[in-house]
């Protein structure tokens, strides 16, 4: 059988340069490449695991049969922190919306939910090893 991993998020944006820099700034991404793809500006954001590519509206997007048109969006995406409080405190002090305040889903996982650029929302998950596991 194949091997699939993980290799990037694709966010559509209306100001590239401003979504990116959000990224960058907020959660400490790395910008690692600009260029232009289909009419539109791209930059890469590199976090520790993850690509963000971030695009505009790509030329004859909407031409695309409807099957392909992007229609629904990102639900969400997740990342790791190594702790959830930190993590949060520090989002506030930048003015970042908390979407949902963090909570424990079971024994040794944490989450919260923020809101980025673009309304696109992240969920935060802290995992923890549970004692005897």
């Amino acid at each position: 059988m194949a091997t699939f991993g993980g290799d990037h998020v694709h966010l559509k944006a209306e100001d590239v340069e401003a979504t990116s820099e959000w990224y960058r700034d907020v959660l400490g991404g790395e910008i690692t490449f600009e260029g232009q793809f289909r009419g539109s500006m791209v930059r890469f954001v590199e976090l520790p695991g993850l690509r963000i590519s971030v695009y505009g509206e790509l030329e004859n997007e909407m031409s695309l049969p409807a099957s392909l048109q992007p229609r629904f969006g990102l639900d969400h995406f997740g990342l790791l922190v190594d702790d959830m409080d930190e993590a949060i405190a520090e989002l506030r002090a930048k003015d970042v919306p908390i979407y949902e305040e963090p909570w424990t889903v079971r024994p040794g996982l944490r989450i919260a939910y923020i809101v980025a650029a673009d309304q696109v929302r992240i969920e935060l998950t802290e995992q923890t090893p549970i004692d005897g596991a």
